[in-house]
């Protein structure tokens, strides 16, 4: 069931006529800090063009755009996480407090209590409630591992020990209801996170023997100034981001010096059009592209821009975060909001949570550092698999990539301890691929979803990559 959660760019039409396989929220309905998570949130139904910041004002496909630096209440709450670390003090004093009744609370328990969730028989207190240990395990999952139930029914299910097991959504409802607290679990991630967060060794570009990894590393260092750079531009379709052959990375000085000021504020639409556009800039600075024809350039950029736009969305987020995606400006989407976890719709972009699950959480497990991304990212854009590709472009796309392939396993050679290691590395950077094509595949149909109901309008650029992807290639 596809959630609307964009109170801007509602579905024409009544509720009575809506199809059937779409829920229809009003803007009174909806939690307003899950407002922020909407891909069009701040994009009007009738409105398809980007804004950029007032002070450099730019003209892109024939008209001025200007954006507001002011955020809005909803932006604003988006910010305001609850896991950041100053936090962890405070919820540390409330959680020793907690424990030390919980001790005076077991001295009370008697063994035969009935569990306050499902009525089975209590192994203690866990959580602050007597609960039994199959209810005390199946909070503890669904708050670690951050997962999402929906209710077939009407969302009260009875839940008793026979019928526990039969909706996990309302079995989660009740333990939150009759008082299971996740704080002791708030308390738990956290210490994991800081242990396991260890900050990434900066990597001096200088310092790069291999001349084709120390490119990409500038090309990265580019990538990332050109997305924040108000004057960068924004492409209205292929034809017009191929028009001109040379990239915007060849005069990158013009772009870095007009960057982002602290507080402006995009939306998801215009960070999609922004990715996407300077993917299509990047994959112009490397000669080997420039050497194919137009209909081969035209053809790779729709094969794989979407593939390397999640990837580009999972790792540029901070490595702090493994439940949300944060773009330049601060805007996040998140897996999950604790403080509504309670709502009966969760307000989710499946698009996003199918990023962080599939892509973000793999590459951080992994950690995988900026070389092994820079050059997966070259990787995915020079695949010799596009169908549309011509003979010509089909064996320059292969020898570009036969030398990238080369310098990641030489690389992945050089940090890993013996040649089994490598082999492992090396074979599980490679099939992060799989997952990223699945993602952007996700991604595509669903926007094509969004644009055929008329419930929301996607930026141009991106409408036109989504649909031609079928008649240029297929996954």
């Amino acid at each position: 069931m596809l959630i609307l959660t964009n109170p801007s760019a509602p579905y024409k039409g009544s509720k009575e006529n809506a199809p059937m396989d779409i829920k229809l929220e009003t803007k009174e309905e909806m939690n307003p800090v899950l407002l922020q998570g909407s891909p069009e949130a701040s994009t009007s139904s009738q409105d398809t063009s980007m804004p950029l910041p007032p002070s450099t004002p730019s003209r892109i496909g024939g008209a001025h755009y200007e954006c507001s630096h002011k955020l809005d209440s909803n932006s604003l709450q988006a910010l305001q996480h609850d896991d950041d670390e100053d936090q962890v003090s405070q919820a540390t004093t409330s959680y020793l407090a907690k424990q030390k009744q919980k001790q005076e609370a077991m001295k009370k328990f008697k063994p035969g209590e009935p569990c306050v969730v499902c009525g089975d028989a209590a192994s203690g207190i866990h959580y602050n409630v007597w609960s039994c240990n199959g209810c005390k395990t199946f909070f503890r999952r669904v708050v670690i591992e951050n997962r999402t139930y929906s209710c077939k029914r009407d969302g009260n299910c009875p839940i008793d020990k026979n019928m526990r097991c039969s909706c996990r959504h309302c079995r989660f409802k009740k333990c939150l209801k009759v008082g299971m607290d996740s704080t002791e679990l708030n308390i738990e991630r956290r210490r994991k996170r800081r242990t396991a967060d260890v900050p990434k060794p900066t990597i001096n570009v200088e310092t790069i023997t291999d001349s084709l990894i120390k490119d990409l590393m500038k090309k990265e260092g580019q990538f990332l100034k050109m997305l924040t750079s108000t004057v960068a531009p924004i492409h209205s379709n292929i034809e017009e981001a191929l028009e001109y052959q040379e990239s915007t990375f060849k005069n990158f000085e013009k772009y870095e010096g007009s960057q982002m000021h602290p507080g402006d504020q995009m939306n998801f639409s215009y960070w999609r059009a922004k990715i996407l556009s300077t993917i299509v800039e990047w994959a112009k600075s490397f000669d080997e592209f420039l050497k194919l024809s137009k209909g081969d350039q035209h053809a790779l950029i729709v094969h794989t821009s979407f593939s390397n736009l999640v990837l580009s969305e999972a790792f540029h987020t901070p490595e702090r975060y493994t439940d949300r995606i944060v773009f330049p400006d601060g805007l996040s989407g998140f897996r999950n909001l604790t403080a509504n976890i309670l709502k009966e719709r969760s307000g989710l972009i499946p698009t996003v949570v199918a990023v962080i699950n599939n892509i973000l959480v793999p590459i951080r497990r992994m950690r995988m550092n900026e070389i092994e991304y820079v050059l997966l990212q070259a990787i995915m854009l020079f695949d010799p698999e596009c169908l549309s590709l011509s003979e010509i472009g089909t064996t320059i796309i292969s020898q570009k990539r036969t030398a990238l392939l080369e310098s990641l396993r030489k690389h992945v050679d050089s940090t890993t301890e013996n040649k089994m290691e490598s082999a492992y590395r090396f074979a599980t950077i490679l099939l992060r691929i799989s997952n990223v094509q699945k993602v952007a595949a996700f991604k595509r149909e669903t926007l094509c979803t969004i644009e055929t109901f008329n419930l929301m309008s996607p930026h141009p650029l991106t409408m036109e990559i989504s649909k031609k992807y079928p008649d240029i290639s297929f996954f």
